[in-house]
């Protein structure tokens, strides 16, 4: 009886541990497609994942030069046990709130074994939207947690790579802290749209961005910009890299 309570109390013991327990990596985030110098945050805990994005602003020059943090913030929160991720993303000046499901990653695992900040870590390959990714991820840590829309491996993802170098997430802090809080979900009151809707939204505003182009390049008597190409991580399904004549 009395080593039956001794397990019982080790189980409880260990559960308890492991809802307080909440991760937080920081990463290097290098997005080759835009010239300013990012972080992201990773806080995880249980099944819910909250990521977001920090601009680092340059100032000085040569050996003086130093970086620091500004306000503005790209939000996604992950709650695996729903199976839904919730971001957000601007338009111009318009904001929206987009959630999807998370089955989004379909992943080839590898067997190379690498090492990052003293974790084994596995390699596997996916493609999405676009880009191919390279992903570097630990099961030595007891989360299920990786940065942006990311999702899909059994572990904490710690670099990310694109093939072609455009996106990579590089993690440079591990901490795992004692906290009772639930993790923090800013759209908790937001009524999102799918993302269907939002690539609706998203070709209005580049037919837009595109036609004032135009207007502004023949004002100034210059050829009008070329338009093939989208300016993003991601190319926006069902838009053909947009190609916006239709």
């Amino acid at each position: 009886m009395k080593l039956l309570f001794t397990l019982f109390l080790v189980s409880f013991s260990c559960l308890a541990s492991s809802q307080t327990q909440q991760l937080k990596v920081v990463y290097n985030y290098i997005n080759h497609a835009k010239p300013n110098t990012y972080q992201m945050e990773l806080q995880a805990k249980n099944d819910q994942v909250f990521s977001y994005t920090i601009r680092l602003t340059k100032s000085g020059a040569g050996k003086n030069i130093r970086y620091k943090q500004t306000t503005d913030s790209t939000k996604l929160f992950k709650d695996y046990e729903s199976g839904f991720m919730i971001y957000e993303e601007r338009l111009g000046r318009d904001y929206h709130v987009v959630k999807e499901k998370l089955d989004l990653f379909k992943w080839q695992l590898n067997t190379k074994v690498d090492t990052l900040l003293g974790y084994p870590c596995k390699t596997a390959f996916a493609e999405f939207r676009g880009r191919e990714y390279q992903a570097f991820y630990t099961t030595e840590l007891p989360f299920t947690a990786a940065p942006w829309k990311l999702h899909g491996l059994p572990g904490v993802m710690l670099r990310i790579q694109t093939i072609d170098d455009v996106l990579i997430f590089d993690a440079q802090s591990i901490e795992i802290l004692d906290k009772t809080k639930a993790i923090y979900n800013p759209f908790a009151h937001y009524d999102p749209i799918d993302y269907e809707d939002f690539c609706k939204h998203y070709k209005s505003y580049r037919k837009e961005v595109i036609k004032k182009r135009n207007q502004r390049a023949k004002q100034q008597n210059r050829p009008a910009p070329k338009n093939d190409k989208a300016p993003r991580v991601e190319v926006i399904i069902p838009e053909n890299r947009f190609i916006l004549n239709d």
